[in-house]
């Protein structure tokens, strides 16, 4: 068998990705059907907050009916439970999460049942109040809510002692719509475990999320556009125990471009960039769509000291394996040969979105 093109000029097998619109047995990464299946499913964000319910802080007043002390919570369909050891007259900071909880509208009550059980070997003493905690949906400052708790001393009958707790629950409120972070360390990707097959992908930066709850140190959330939008993932929480997700990122309307068969120039935001096609798969005039960054290429890796996303690839089309992107040559994609003016293009690209879930704009290929 002769050598390809790109193998007789000494180019590793990973370059053989620009295929002319067409799947390469040795892509790294075929494209499989569940990532096509993905892109015609309709993603319904049914919350637009998250609320995060904790007890922040107990207090023992009254008189002392024991210290063997239990907590326990019910709000909705969450329920926590805690013991203690508190002597009366005392205070403890706790921060113990009840649940989280989705939400929109302006405001939103929260039911909550709170009962104290001082534990006995014979008698418990307990008590309990139910109160409704309303939370400003809108206010993402701690909201805090006391509730009050009689327990009465029991010894086979009612004693005249009576302890009262104050119970402190924190509301925190914040936007359920989160995105993943542009990180140097990945090159742009935060790699991710898909929950429903338990398998690992990477997803590149400022895809929109829709987070679903934090849990033993881990986000859950969903996908809302590219190739995996409507997939469960999750990810583990950093070092420090703080979340990779973002808030505050603003999607920018979707970017025209504009490709010259002629001049082989890619034009963006005013701006010209010299590429390099391959002549024996020509582009056609017309217009495609640009999509999310589909997955990280390793074509893209030994450039990264030129371009540090330069393993970001920008898919044209809906179809086949032609991409925009950094490189000095081309079998097939609209590679741009200016690879330390490939963040310009990056940047320009990577926050911008069509109303499709799955483009970043629009490209018009002319003479």
């Amino acid at each position: 068998m002769n050598p390809s093109p790109r193998q007789a000029a000494g180019y590793p097998a990973y370059a053989i990705l620009d295929t002319g619109g067409l799947t390469h047995p040795l892509h790294p990464r075929a494209r499989t059907p569940r990532c096509k299946q993905a892109r015609n499913r309709v993603i319904q964000v049914r919350m637009t907050k998250l609320i995060r319910l904790e007890i922040s802080r107990i207090k023992y007043a009254g008189d002392s009916v024991g210290d063997d002390i239990r907590i326990e919570v019910e709000c909705l369909d969450r329920f926590m439970g805690l013991n203690m050891r508190l002597k009366r007259g005392n205070d403890r900071a706790l921060n113990a999460e009840i649940g989280q909880f989705f939400a929109d509208g302006a405001s939103f009550t929260l039911p909550l049942n709170i009962k104290i059980i001082e534990r006995d070997l014979v008698f418990n003493d307990a008590g309990n109040v139910q109160e409704q905690f309303k939370i400003d949906l809108n206010d993402l400052t701690p909201q805090r809510s006391t509730h009050k708790i009689t327990v009465q001393e029991r010894r086979g009958y009612l004693s005249k002692k009576k302890a009262v707790f104050e119970v402190t629950t924190e509301a925190m409120v914040s936007d359920a719509i989160k995105y993943l972070p542009d990180e140097d360390k990945g090159h742009g990707w935060l790699k991710v475990v898909l929950e429903d097959d338990r398998t690992s992908e990477s997803l590149p930066a400022y895809v929109k999320v829709n987070i679903a709850r934090t849990d033993n140190k881990r986000d859950y959330f969903t996908i809302l556009e590219g190739p995996y939008r409507g997939r469960p993932v999750s990810i583990s929480l950093k070092d420090d125990e703080t979340s990779w997700l973002i808030s505050g990122v603003t999607h920018e309307p979707a970017a025209q471009a504009k490709y010259s068969i002629s001049q082989k120039t890619f034009i963006l935001n005013g701006k010209r960039y010299i590429t390099v096609d391959y002549p024996g798969s020509p582009w056609k005039k017309g217009f495609y769509d640009i999509e999310i960054p589909d997955y990280p290429h390793e074509g893209g890796r030994s450039y990264l000291a030129k371009s540090k996303r330069a393993m970001t690839w920008f898919r044209i089309g809906h179809g086949g394996e032609r991409y925009l992107h950094a490189g000095g040559y081309s079998l097939g994609c609209m590679t741009v040969t200016e690879i330390t003016r490939w963040m310009e293009i990056y940047d320009a690209l990577i926050t911008a979105r069509k109303d499709d879930g799955m483009s970043v704009g629009v490209l018009e290929v002319v003479d």
